[in-house]
């Protein structure tokens, strides 16, 4: 539901054989070169790789070139063996995880990284772990697309309890320039002309094809006789009385939960065109008007900027739609708690919403 989408990068089986060849001559492939953090309320996170030759590499201000953690799934290596003792066990499921503890309330920015064959796939985020918190982060692959999921993971009342969490890459600003991470872009200033020429380039971009698609219920729409229907499911199950008030708001929930899924595709859309006119801002009247030449034969507008930079937009259009989902989800979920507390749910349902 809340997966990011990237495309598979292609390199050659060479660099993949040497890669690997360092891998087999490191002594530190297995637990990595980074350190868990001390601190006593120092938060938790489980790595989950479902895929071959997974990596996690952890960034901040003082470690801008990167710190790996170990590798899971390699056909010649051990999985790495290390472990945070997290309250809450891993999936059922897990082909191969990892845990480390990380510093509170820091800013860091976490890189994951796949291998399959000759393919590699990857994506970084930032990210601020909360205080005694623990989370769990997935990494998976289905034919050329590999996603990612953050989330909270909680024991509350004997039951785990997993939370979706936005996954924002903005880089590290005291680390532009090195690394993985790009320098930063300098806004040139805005004209007429290149006001046009940039609207040009973002209207006839490849993700603007997307926009068919927008009319299309999520498949967290609920229509009102699904809903109908989850309301009367809930109250079977409940074997106590609840107030009339109760109900109306559940269902009021329901349809505000319905409303912000049905606008994600939307909120995605515009960010992904602020964000494509903030980047060609960076870029010089002459690059602008090659890439945004309009057709002479039959005057349709032009985009031909580079391929990498379309693709990079894509990305970023199915990100963007990740994080609107969480949000929506985290909202949702806050609403639905605050209602069960309300009402004193919880100490007499054990399914109750909970925070």
């Amino acid at each position: 539901m809340i997966m990011s989408v990237s495309p598979l990068l292609r390199c050659s089986p060479a660099v993949i054989c040497a890669a690997l060849s360092g891998l087999l001559l490191s002594g530190c492939s297995v637990t990595g070169t980074y350190q868990d953090a001390t601190d006593s309320n120092a938060a938790k996170l489980r790595f989950v790789a479902n895929t071959d030759n997974a990596t996690m590499d952890y960034y901040d201000a003082e470690h801008c070139d990167g710190l790996t953690t170990g590798l899971l799934n390699n056909l010649f290596i051990p999985d790495s063996n290390r472990r945070a003792g997290m309250m809450v066990a891993p999936p059922e499921k897990a082909r191969g995880y990892l845990e480390i503890k990380l510093p509170p309330e820091k800013d860091l920015y976490l890189s994951v990284n796949t291998q399959v064959g000759y393919a590699v796939c990857g994506y970084g985020f930032n990210f601020k772990p909360e205080r005694g918190s623990e989370y769990e982060l997935t990494l998976s692959v289905k034919g050329r697309q590999c996603s990612t999921l953050l989330q909270q993971v909680q024991r509350i009342d004997g039951k785990d309890l997993r939370t979706p969490i936005p996954m924002k890459r903005e880089g590290l600003e005291a680390c532009a320039g090195r690394g993985i991470f790009p320098k930063t872009l300098v806004q040139l200033p805005d004209t007429p002309e290149r006001t046009a020429m940039i609207d040009r380039i973002v209207e006839a971009s490849l993700f603007v094809a997307i926009k068919s698609d927008l009319k299309t219920p999520t498949s967290t729409s609920f229509s009102p006789d699904k809903i109908d229907s989850m309301v009367s499911e809930r109250k079977g199950k409940i074997r106590f009385e609840l107030p009339d008030e109760y109900w109306t708001l559940y269902r009021q929930n329901l349809f505000e939960f319905t409303h912000e899924s049905d606008a994600i595709a939307s909120e995605a859309m515009a960010r992904t065109s602020d964000e494509y006119r903030k980047r060609l801002r960076s870029i010089d009247d002459q690059q602008l008007k090659a890439w945004s030449a309009v057709d002479g034969t039959s005057g349709k507008r032009g985009n031909v900027a580079p391929t990498e930079m379309e693709t990079a937009m894509i990305q970023f259009y199915y990100q963007s739609a990740k994080e609107e989902m969480a949000e929506a989800s985290r909202r949702h979920l806050d609403r639905m708690a605050r209602l069960e507390a309300q009402y004193d749910v919880c100490s007499r349902y054990r399914d109750c919403w909970t925070r």
